[in-house]
């Protein structure tokens, strides 16, 4: 294993409601930070864990937790999405080394996504996109992203493709790797075969990515 690069810092950040303290737990858990997954519901989570967050259900301030993943030690801010917040939000992202948007899987809500992404290319941020609550996905993937591709200057590559089956989301390919994993219940994704009669929706979708690649490398 290399040398780890040292501490790195991470905001989550996104619209209200978007998913992104649940998002934090779902981190904290698997690199064994926490004991057990928490639910904003329950008011149980590591984030908003003020009294007055858990009684308006929703991030009034910034939240921080450190964990530590191959080696190297990550501090993840878990910013407030509620536009009366915002600017406690723009004061994180100038310090972080990256920021992770926390986007609903519905074309309908990418333009709540328009400020944040204005500020995160005007201040030249390195970013990427985790598309939420895919278990309730409104439309299509492509849809899905089409529409946040009309809120962002920088061109859009999708990654991880979801495994999708009588309307339900099984796992997902990684695009690059050509690699399939399958969801498990509370318990890690296992690798797997990828659907014989998805193979072709998948190739399609990995082209797609190496086209949009190669306009900045063609290596």
């Amino acid at each position: 294993m290399a040398d780890s690069a040292g501490p790195r810092s991470v905001a989550l950040v996104g619209p209200y409601l978007s998913g992104k303290t649940t998002l934090l737990e779902s981190i904290l858990f698997p690199t064994e930070k926490i004991s057990r997954k928490g639910k904003t519901g329950d008011g149980t989570t590591v984030g908003d864990y003020a009294q007055e967050a858990r009684d308006r259900e929703m991030g009034i301030e910034l939240n921080v937790a450190t964990t530590s993943y191959l080696g190297d030690t990550l501090t993840i801010l878990d910013c407030p999405g509620s536009i009366e917040f915002a600017q406690e939000t723009y004061n994180a992202l100038i310090g972080v080394d990256a920021a992770v948007i926390v986007a609903d899987a519905d074309p309908s809500k990418a333009l709540a996504l328009s400020g944040l992404l204005h500020f995160l290319e005007e201040h030249a941020i390195p970013r990427l996109s985790f598309i939420n609550k895919v278990d309730k996905m409104e439309g299509t993937v492509d849809q899905v992203v089409a529409s946040i591709q009309a809120v962002s200057q920088a061109p859009l590559v999708l990654r991880e493709y979801p495994v999708v089956e009588a309307e339900h989301i099984h796992g997902y390919i990684d695009l690059p790797s050509e690699r399939a994993f399958t969801y498990k219940d509370d318990d890690a994704s296992v690798q797997s075969e990828i659907p014989a009669d998805k193979a072709d929706e998948f190739a399609a979708a990995r082209y797609a990515i190496l086209e949009r690649l190669t306009d900045f490398d063609e290596v």
